[in-house]
């Protein structure tokens, strides 16, 4: 498995070799849709299609109708629209996978329509306003912001001695 977290629902299947892959792929994809705070976030983490694991996997198509299932769930609840591969055909279970431990009414509409009766976790939560920015951009503009300051003193003090040197003439 690779080293580096899946930042887009494409790399959760990334070097996916077996059934037992699949769980850690995902979990560490949703600690990474946490940080999300803006719906266009998500539409670019959620667009491409990710490759299909049912012939790699021999799972019945689980792991595939769980991701789609999962996007289209998350979109659901952030009333963002659904990108066109959670709704292909081959991203549905060819049997029933059932979590005995669970109310089945209690299951999403879209793990139902992939004959998936779980219940997921709900790891979007995005807010209005501005995006979150990263540390290192704040870094980045903060020293752009320093930058322009301290060229607006310099040409405020060159001004002066300017103007101090044509006084004393």
């Amino acid at each position: 498995m690779s080293l580096s977290p899946p930042t887009t629902a494409a790399e959760v299947t990334f070097n996916i070799n077996e059934v037992s892959d699949f769980q850690p792929r995902l979990q560490q994809w949703q600690n990474e849709l946490k940080q999300i705070s803006s719906a266009r976030e998500l539409r670019q983490r959620i667009q491409d299609a990710p490759p299909l694991l049912r012939s790699r996997l021999k799972d019945h198509g689980y792991c595939d109708a769980y991701l789609a299932a999962y996007v289209a769930w998350i979109c659901q609840l952030s009333k963002t629209t659904a990108p066109n591969w959670v709704t292909q055909s081959n991203r549905i279970a060819d049997s029933a996978c059932i979590d005995e431990a669970i109310d089945l009414s209690q299951t999403p509409e879209p793990f139902r329509a992939r004959n998936l009766f779980t219940i997921p976790e709900n790891v979007i939560q995005l807010r209005r306003g501005r995006p979150k920015k990263s540390a290192a951009h704040k870094l980045k503009n903060n020293a752009a912001r320093q930058h322009r300051y301290r060229q607006r003193v310099k040409a405020k003090l060159a001004r002066l001695e300017q103007l101090e040197r044509e006084l004393t003439q």
